[in-house]
């Protein structure tokens, strides 16, 4: 019996490079899948990340847009509140005027009736003074 022969025939190396070059092509398409599912992976995570920033940035926008809303009311609310002050204080302002012309009234009436006081006091005086000189003339020509 002859025997194998110790370097491999070019049928064998050809067979055994094509084993090869399957069993590189095999691994490389498992590496390939692996990576696109790691990048897919990924992918999903950063999206997930990205949904919850964005999803708190809504939520926050909405509250801060009702409590835009709710200070807009409170700012109209107190607009009118100053509003109804202002009218409230125009009119205690107008009543005091009122009372000042009033008592500046009061104060000319009472100037004028003491003036009158006064010439009434000196008519009575010179009337007084006259009927009782006219008296003393009629009692000195009655007697």
């Amino acid at each position: 019996m002859a025997s194998p022969p110790l370097e491999p025939t070019l049928s064998e190396i050809v067979a055994q490079h094509r084993k090869t070059s399957q069993q590189l092509r095999n691994d490389l398409e498992k590496e390939k899948q692996d990576f696109v599912k790691s990048v897919e992976e990924l992918g999903r995570s950063l999206l997930d990340k990205l949904d919850k920033g964005v999803g708190k940035t809504y939520e926050n926008q909405r509250r801060l847009e009702a409590e835009a809303k709710n200070l807009e009311g409170k700012a109209v609310t107190f607009a009118n509140e100053i509003n109804q002050w202002t009218t409230l204080y125009s009119s205690f302002n107008d009543a005091l005027k009122e009372l000042g012309d009033v008592k500046n009234w009061a104060q000319g009436i009472e100037a004028d009736l003491n003036s009158i006081n006064t010439s009434l006091t000196q008519v009575v005086s010179k009337a007084r003074a006259s009927s009782s000189g006219a008296s003393a003339a009629d009692k000195d020509a009655a007697t």
